[in-house]
């Protein structure tokens, strides 16, 4: 939609007075435009004004509408990123006919109003530094259970917003793609979102019930990421409609890991998917909802790019960002319709590389964002209450234990593959039972056990290179293994000798995996 003017809408003086170094107290002046905002960088302070436009979704042409998003924005972004947002500021004209800047005096009339937060590098925006390799799945994993925790804070919402009307309003957007992108495409989009949308409806209002549909950031893709005193913090959270951010909390979570799906990182997508989960336990009844939001996010995103590009006026020389909007709708047509779960074990002496393998086939096995992997060593370690990389006696290798590690082992996979999830086992499977309960443990749903096979040397090499890990295995370990008998193998027997990406092809082999 067109800039409709008016008296409010002519903000050139302002602009061009914040870009003056003297109004930052002389610091050197960087100014950054979107299409909703202007923001003016200098020395530590990043000083934040609404543009006066009317984008359809979004309407800032009036100083008030601007004075309340200014406040809403602070009011929410305090919520994710209290460290970088100081507060809002009024701009006024003075009697000489000058502007300042700060709290409104008393009998004066604000001719626009500011956000201002705590500037950060532009190296530390999240998309950079994923891209910079400074951005860590540690540092996710953190900001994960974090977001998890600052979710389970927030206040259910008094109504949950109409999903239907949410995906007709999305998909009706979607249209204006054409003729860039074709027709049937998009009709083809559209169907497995309705169709997805169709198969999660229940679970989805059943989750409404249960009071998980809040007003959450609204915005979590990887450009409102930043690495600030050496942490992950969430900021430019969407603040200028309070229907279109609340939703699930899965809904808020899917954002980021669909846009690490868009940079080719489902691993990370994983880990974050894992530890928000981890953190909020009752979060895993909504995992069928994951495929349909991710997509949902991927298609948003398209046309937000498209829209951008289109109410620019199609610029000369600009065209459409067809890569980027091809690459979000890859993400729909991987994501839907979701495989149903499976269950995988990887069995195999210490040092066969089970873990490496598990870790590699997960980002691969649907539903989106993959599988859970559950490991007997971390799993032992939490029965016992202490870190994964704590080593713990002999005695905690007791038959007593082991069939505790076990039990809990299967009693995780059945509740996850309940809640639609796949899952992979990543244990040693010694014995022709343990196998056995594996498979029994699948229920009705698809089995594959997959058995590595390595020379004991090259097992012990192994073992004795071993840092930081879950596992207490030892070379004395490795030779009380391979002095076992495993009993008859009925699992799929992989060559574990070589480089892990020739064991992990030979996995993708066996399961049926492209």
């Amino acid at each position: 939609m067109a800039v409709r003017p008016t008296d409010e809408t002519d903000q050139t003086e302002v602009f061009a007075w914040l870009a003056q170094p003297a109004t930052h107290g002389g610091e050197p002046v960087t100014r950054i435009d979107s299409s909703a905002a202007v923001i003016f960088l200098a020395g530590a302070l990043a000083t934040k004004v609404k543009r006066a436009v009317d984008l359809g979704y979004l309407d800032f042409r009036s100083v008030e509408a601007r004075r309340r998003t200014c406040a809403a924005e602070v009011r929410r972004n305090r919520l994710f990123a209290p460290q970088l947002y100081l507060g809002n500021q009024a701009i006024w004209r003075q009697p000489d006919g000058s502007l300042a800047r700060g709290a409104l005096p008393e009998g004066q009339t604000a001719v626009d109003h500011a956000v201002v937060m705590r500037r950060f590098a532009d190296a530390a925006l999240g998309s950079r530094a994923l891209a910079a390799g400074h951005l860590s799945g540690e540092m996710l994993e953190a900001f994960a259970a974090d977001l998890a925790q600052r979710h389970g804070r927030l206040e259910p919402a008094a109504e949950a917003p109409d999903e239907a009307a949410r995906l007709a309003h999305c998909l009706e957007a979607a249209e204006h793609m054409a003729p860039q992108i074709r027709v049937d495409r998009l009709e083809a989009v559209a169907g497995l979102l309705r169709q997805s949308f169709g198969a999660t409806a229940l679970l989805a209002r059943n989750r409404a019930v249960a009071g998980q549909v809040k007003q959450g950031h609204g915005d979590l893709h990887l450009d409102n990421l930043c690495l600030f005193e050496g942490g992950l913090l969430a900021f430019d959270a969407l603040e200028f409609d309070d229907r279109i951010a609340t939703g699930d909390v899965l809904y808020d979570l899917a954002f980021l890991e669909m846009d690490l799906l868009r940079y080719g990182r489902p691993d990370l997508a994983l880990r974050v998917h894992d530890h928000y989960l981890e953190a909020s336990p009752q979060a895993v009844a909504g995992t069928r909802l994951m495929p349909y939001f991710i997509a949902l996010r991927a298609l948003i995103r398209a046309f937000a790019n498209h829209a951008a590009w289109r109410l620019a006026g199609r610029p000369a020389g600009a065209p459409p960002p067809l890569a980027l909007i091809e690459s979000y709708l890859g993400i729909i047509e991987a994501v839907l319709p979701p495989p149903g779960p499976r269950l995988v074990a990887v069995g195999g002496l210490s040092g066969s590389g089970k873990s490496a393998l598990a870790r590699s086939l997960a980002p691969r096995l649907g539903p989106a964002p993959g599988a859970l992997v559950l490991r007997s060593d971390v799993i032992r370690k939490r029965l016992a209450g202490v870190a994964p990389e704590t080593r713990l006696p002999a005695a905690a290798y007791g038959e007593q234990q082991n069939q505790a590690v076990y039990t809990r082992m299967f009693e995780e996979a059945a509740h996850s593959l309940g809640a639609g999830r796949s899952v992979i086992l990543d244990a040693v499977f010694a014995r022709p039972a343990e196998r056995e309960r594996a498979h029994a443990a699948a229920g009705p749903l698809p089995f594959a056990g997959l058995w590595l096979d390595a020379d004991p040397s090259i097992l012990k090499e192994r073992v004795e290179r071993r840092r930081n890990d879950a596992s207490d295995a030892t070379v004395a370990v490795v030779d009380q293994q391979t002095g076992r008998d495993p009993g008859a193998m009925t699992w799929s027997r992989l060559a574990a000798e070589g480089a892990a990406t020739f064991t992990l092809r030979q996995a993708c082999a066996a399961l049926g995996l492209t």
